[in-house]
This record gives C-alpha cells, structure tokens and sequence, in this order.
C-alpha cells in the first residue's frame, strides 16, 4: 500500500477528489471561512506529485537499469553499463563482469539493433535481491545483422538478477538468455 503511493499518484489524487467534495460542502455550511478549505485537497494534490517525483522505489530504480541497458545496447555503447553491473556478476558462460561486458559488446556489433520494445516485464523483489523475466522485440538491420538469417525480428526473453548492494543501489548480478522467438537458448548457442 505505501509502495503505491510513492509509484502512483492515483491514489493520493482520488482522496484529494474527495476532500474537495467535502471542501465544497464545508464551504457552503461555513461561509465565512471563505475559500480556505479547499487549500486541503490541494495539498494532497501537491503531496501526491511530489512523492511520486521525488521518491524512487525499488521497481523503478530497476526499471531505470533496463531502459538505460536498452539505450546503451541500441547506441553500441555497452560499456557505459559498466556501473550498472555489480562486480560479483557471475552466470553459466561469463565468470566474470569483464567476460560478459565484452560477450556483450561483440554480439551487439553483430547484431546491428535497429529497434529494441520492452514488450512483457515481470518483477519480483524479496529484500535485497530482485528477479525480472523481460521479453524484448528486437528489430535487426537486414543488410548488416549477421544475425538477420533469422530474420529481422526477434522476440528475446532474459532472465535478470538483481542484488542491491552495500551502497544502497541496485545492480545486475546475473542475466540468463532464456529464449529467442520462444525457442529455449542460452548465451552458449550465440
């Protein structure tokens, strides 16, 4: 309840409707109160724009991980997710943060993305560590992809681990390949 009024305002918003229905009503039995009343619900109003701008939860600081892995992924940048990715990062074909950053960076330059849409995200955050099962649609270049023999569309599903870590921010500990255009698949088969 309290993680959903710091992620939406919608909440907050619907009781500001409320207190302004009741500040209507004060205002017509109480008329020498003139318009202060409606100061009320147009502090929660406030209250409400305000939490969700200046407070981000667990799930958005993770949301901001994913879209800014994408951007970099799409800009060939990969590197610059350097500081996203926790040092003890380890999965079944990269035993290091290292071998995955330039795993990574060789197959994003083959693959010449074009497109990358978050179609399907799942989360599921227990203390200090957090599991998404993401689904990509990836759009190649067809004239440079040397992936592209499958065609210029793929549906990707990655499995992300999370962890916060000491300083308090959430990072990548783990990322299992687990399908491309639904066909199971792990790093080793690319």
């Amino acid at each position: 309840m309290i993680t959903s009024i710091f992620e939406k305002p919608w909440l907050l918003l619907t009781v500001a409707a409320v207190l302004l229905v009741v500040a209507g009503v004060v205002c017509q039995i109480r008329p020498r109160w003139k318009r202060w009343p409606y100061l009320v619900p147009l502090l929660v109003a406030a209250l409400a724009f305000g939490l969700d701008r200046l407070v981000e939860t667990d799930a958005e600081q993770i949301q901001s991980i994913l879209t800014a892995c994408r951007q970099h992924a799409l800009a060939g940048t990969i590197r610059q997710i350097d500081p996203l990715v926790s040092e003890a990062y380890i999965d079944p074909a990269h035993s290091t943060k290292e071998a995955m950053l330039r795993s990574a960076e060789a197959a994003i330059q083959r693959a010449c993305l074009q497109r990358v849409v978050e179609r399907q995200h799942t989360l599921s955050i227990t203390g200090d560590t957090a599991v998404s099962q993401v689904r990509f649609r990836v759009h190649l270049d067809t004239q440079q992809s040397q992936y592209a023999m499958a065609g210029s569309l793929l549906f990707v599903t990655l499995e992300i681990h999370y962890a916060r870590e000491a300083d308090g921010q959430w990072r990548i500990r783990r990322v299992l390949l687990v399908s491309v255009n639904d066909q199971p698949m792990g790093w080793k088969n690319i």
